[in-house]
């Protein structure tokens, strides 16, 4: 069976971070039979992994139902783009991120010093990587990372 591009898969996930594995394992499996490279898909699981694990630690408030993230992976032929929405975090870790933001918009590095906010290897692996936070808090993290070039060792 031959998916045409592109496609999107979307999932709600709960804020539990026993499911990220899984998620990012699925989505690294549908890489390689959508044509992409091992190496490709795994780096691919990284940016998954980290953007997922900072969704749920630190951006996922609320009780039962609530407490929950949105993925959105889109492949296209010469591309995966993913997309994280949390629904809010403390204001704290919030306030940190959109300073983060503001001084990656400047060209400033993207410092963001609390363990386990290790975006700046997603922003390694990725194309491009673009972060907002609307007035209820609700974060979105957008980014795209581009099909390699192979090259051939023969």
């Amino acid at each position: 069976m031959e998916l045409p591009f592109p496609y999107k898969i979307t999932v709600t996930l709960p804020s539990d971070l026993e499911i990220i594995p899984s998620i990012r394992k699925f989505i690294s499996e549908t890489l390689q039979v959508s044509g992409f490279s091992t190496k490709f898909a795994f780096r691919s699981e990284i940016i998954i992994d980290e953007i997922c694990n900072n969704a749920i630690c630190y951006g996922s408030e609320g009780e039962g139902d609530d407490k929950k993230i949105e993925l959105s992976c889109e492949i296209h032929d010469d591309r995966m783009e993913v997309m994280v929405k949390d629904h809010g975090g403390s204001s704290i870790h919030t306030e940190r991120l959109k300073e983060a933001v503001s001084r990656n918009r400047l060209g400033l590095p993207l410092e963001l010093e609390t363990p386990g906010l290790g975006l700046e290897i997603v922003k390694l692996l990725s194309e491009t990587i673009e972060f907002t936070v609307d007035e209820n808090n609700v974060t979105s993290i957008h980014a795209v990372r581009k099909r390699e070039e192979e090259i051939d060792q023969a």
